[in-house]
């Protein structure tokens, strides 16, 4: 698995960041908002791993997806905003719109824990 992960193209005097990976497999389902604000499509896919900042994820190489959508991850209620940035194949990063709380990534470290996915 590639560990290039939520790489935006930077704007000429920003700054890149990197944030730590956590290497948590987990199924998830990416949910795509339709045109007017409709139903939602919902694609089930594994989180491979995970940053404050983004994440990896395998996903159908078939199916085409907008640029934004939403990330949501079993056991979790959040739907996180998502772009994706990085595709190929079967692996799809995306950053997210706004950073995950450091609680948010320990409550899914500790669920991947207790489940023995880690």
């Amino acid at each position: 698995m590639s560990m290039v992960m939520h790489l935006a193209e930077a704007k000429p005097g920003q700054l890149t960041t990197s944030h730590k990976h956590y290497y948590i497999e987990r199924p998830c389902r990416i949910l795509v908002v339709g045109q007017h604000l409709k139903a939602k499509t919902k694609y089930q896919c594994l989180l491979r791993h995970i940053s404050v900042g983004g994440a990896m994820v395998d996903f159908n190489a078939n199916i085409l997806l907008p640029k934004h959508f939403f990330l949501e991850i079993d056991g979790f209620r959040e739907e996180i905003g998502c772009s994706q940035v990085y595709r190929h194949r079967t692996e799809l990063g995306v950053r997210f719109n706004m950073q995950l709380a450091p609680e948010f990534i320990s409550r899914l470290i500790r669920m991947a824990f207790t489940s023995g996915m880690i």
